[in-house]
């Protein structure tokens, strides 16, 4: 039980550091206890997995949009939007951020900028993967002890 409580520490010191930094907020709290089902355990680590999913396809179609030779700005507003709420409502604040200065810098049918935005997201997004990774192998390590527990 001790190995199953160092790793639960580690998960709630690592979203402690990762809201600390701005890169989470208190939305990705309320969102992972919402989704922890008894019946499901790991029901957590599939949505991680298809924000991921979303957020790289929303990613592509920032890309295709902004180096097309006329760029379709209220598209890529729209996209940018649709990134930006679904990192908002996962509790992903800094590429939240990121994702609504893009949203400025399409409206404002700034190519340059809209560029150094989309570069921007792409680095917030690597960084928030690499830690919802980290989250959620902990998670898992968790309810794997958990089964251990049970059966052994």
């Amino acid at each position: 039980m001790a190995g199953r409580t160092d790793i639960a520490e580690q998960l709630k010191e690592l979203i402690s550091s990762l809201k600390e930094q701005g890169i989470l907020d208190e939305k990705f709290d309320e969102v992972m206890r919402r989704l922890k089902d008894e019946r499901n355990p790991r029901f957590a680590v599939e949505i991680i997995n298809h924000f991921y999913g979303d957020a790289e396809n929303n990613l592509a179609e920032l890309t295709y949009l902004s180096v097309v030779p006329i760029i379709d700005y209220p598209q890529l507003t729209n996209v940018a939007l649709n990134l930006k709420e679904a990192c908002s409502s996962f509790g992903c604040s800094r590429m939240a951020i990121a994702c609504g200065e893009l949203r400025d810098a399409s409206e404002a049918k700034n190519k340059e900028g809209c560029h150094m935005v989309l570069e921007h997201i792409r680095r917030e997004y690597a960084v928030l993967q690499k830690n919802l990774n980290q989250i959620a192998q902990l998670d898992r390590a968790i309810y794997d002890n958990a089964i251990r527990g049970r059966y052994y």
